[in-house]
């Protein structure tokens, strides 16, 4: 079964099917752009690759370059929430169902969340312990809590993690502070480029396993060579996702 992939802007959240870039000259290049690619299908892909791959008729690729980005982190993956046994000293205010989303921090900023994870307390002793995989690169996490799930209000930072390795959080439905999940992935660097390009090639860019939801950050641009000709025809090129 082929690989399912997203492919986002450079804030993490706005998902992109095609860049439409603007037109340059002979001899000059464009303005590096970041994206991140994301498995968004229902397994992990053992053997990723991120290659440029020719559109028949065009001779865009051979203009095209991409790089992998070496701070971004990806938004977390792989987040479940589970009841702890009855009595075990949980002081949730009411007994309904509640959602939880997770962002992980560097020293630069905060990503998007995850997708969301929900449970139903029905007891009001309960504890809610969530579990997620291990971000690379991250150095904390906040975990934001919801009695509407789907809805996250102004007060929904349930605890700041601070230690990148840890892959777990035991909630025992204490109130919530303010804070809640950022709209932008600001690990790279703040808006408009959210980072800064490292150098780009045409190799292919070895991801290697990508686990459900994980998402890999890399740049994009193209330069046209000195002296070429047929102004008219439009430089076209594909970035793929290959598994082998």
């Amino acid at each position: 079964m082929p690989a399912s992939v997203k492919f986002y802007a450079a804030d993490g959240a706005t998902q992109v099917s095609g860049e439409l870039w603007p037109d340059i000259y002979a001899g000059t290049a464009s303005t590096a752009l970041k994206y991140l690619v994301e498995n968004n299908g229902d397994r992990d892909i053992a053997n990723a690759t991120l290659k440029i791959v020719k559109v028949p008729g065009n001779e865009g690729d051979t203009m095209a370059r991409i790089g992998a980005d070496a701070v971004t982190a990806s938004r977390p993956f792989g987040l479940s929430a589970a009841l702890s046994g009855a009595g075990a000293g949980g002081v949730f205010a009411e007994a309904t169902t509640y959602g939880y989303k997770l962002t992980a921090i560097t020293a630069l900023g905060e990503t998007v969340p995850c997708d969301e994870a929900s449970v139903n307390v029905d007891v009001t002793t309960k504890k809610v312990t969530l579990s997620w995989l291990q971000v690379p690169r991250a150095t904390a996490y906040k975990v934001y809590r919801t009695g509407t799930p789907g809805a996250y209000g102004a007060s929904s930072l349930r605890a700041t993690i601070g230690s990148g390795s840890t892959t777990s959080y035991t909630d025992d439905g204490s109130t919530c502070s303010a804070g809640t999940p950022p709209a932008v992935n600001t690990t790279g660097g703040a808006a408009p480029a959210y980072g800064t390009p490292p150098t780009l090639a045409t190799s292919a860019l070895t991801i290697g396993a990508l686990k459900m939801g994980q998402q890999f950050p890399y740049w994009v641009n193209w330069s046209v060579p000195g002296g070429t000709m047929e102004p008219g025809n439009p430089r076209l090129f594909d970035i793929v996702i290959e598994e082998g």
